[in-house]
């Protein structure tokens, strides 16, 4: 009788310690905002809401069953029930009024970026490796959603860095980051840390390496190492949206032909095709549980 009531108790603190550790991670995972970071944290609340899972289900059975079982059911029904839900978001660009590659604009507002220690120290990095401000771009109204973009040029315009500010996610905003640079014989090289893209296809002469789990500072060096002994083009940076813009229906012309996306007849914007979200869905939840891009 003492050692079963000992064993109900060292459950009934194990299941009280996953709890909690399962209520932090999904308050603290909203705040995070490196990609590392929440990548791990996402998968430790998995494997706490499944752990938790498992002891409440031995906790009202009459007989144990196997810890490791449970948990890899839990774990399996998580991945469904996100199947699910991502698959719902790819639904977003047949319903509302939002296209898949939506045009920057030059953006004169007064932006301040986000407060905190992680983007600072973004920021100073941006400015130690001698790149300046040249342009704030976004996208959007305001009323339904909006991106800002701050567009840097390194200090022999060999580079451009481009940084989008997803707004959508409530907590700590997403920073997407995108350099790009050419070479004289016409080719677009891009390096980026983009979590989530919704194009799979580019351009013939485009170089493209998402790295979605680097940092800033990586991304930098990675995008130095691939432009080394190449030789290069000024970037003109006195129209940023424009060319920005350009680039962009580069990739959607590239992704229309490829059959991800499709011009509507009766509206001014490209959809994503069934395919399109199919493969926008693969790569979400490839993501999602690998950290990295299909």
């Amino acid at each position: 009788m003492e050692s079963g009531m000992a064993v109900a108790l060292t459950d009934g603190d194990f299941a009280s310690v996953f709890f909690l550790t399962t209520v932090i991670l999904f308050n603290v995972r909203r705040h995070i905002c490196s990609p590392k970071a929440s990548f791990i944290s996402v998968w430790g609340l998995r494997i706490s809401c499944a752990l938790l899972f498992s002891f409440f289900v031995n906790a009202i059975s009459h007989s144990r069953k196997p810890m490791l079982l449970l948990a890899t059911t839990a774990i399996l029904a998580i991945f469904l029930l996100e199947s699910i839900r991502l698959w719902n978001l790819t639904n977003i660009f047949t319903k509302i009024d939002i296209p898949v590659f939506p045009r920057f604009k030059q953006c004169m507002e007064n932006f301040i970026w986000p407060i905190g220690k992680f983007f600072d120290s973004t920021r100073q990095l941006i400015l130690s490796h001698g790149f300046t401000e040249k342009a704030l771009l976004k996208i959007g109204d305001g009323e339904t959603f909006v991106m800002y973009s701050p567009v840097f040029y390194s200090r022999d315009r060999r580079s451009r860095l481009q940084i989008i500010f997803d707004m959508l996610r409530g907590g700590c905003p997403l920073l997407n980051c995108m350099l790009t640079s050419f070479t004289e014989d016409g080719k677009t090289i891009v390096t980026n840390n983009l979590q989530t893209i919704f194009a799979s296809f580019y351009p013939e002469l485009w170089d493209v390496r998402r790295c979605p789990m680097a940092s800033l500072d990586d991304l930098l060096r990675i995008h130095a190492h691939r432009i080394e002994g190449k030789a290069m083009v000024k970037i003109d940076d006195s129209n940023s949206w424009e060319a920005i813009n350009n680039e962009q229906h580069q990739i959607e012309l590239a992704n229309c032909e490829s059959g991800l996306c499709e011009k509507l007849e009766d509206h001014n914007y490209i959809t994503l095709t069934f395919s399109g979200r199919y493969r926008l869905w693969c790569d979400m939840l490839h993501y999602s549980y690998f950290g990295r891009p299909l």
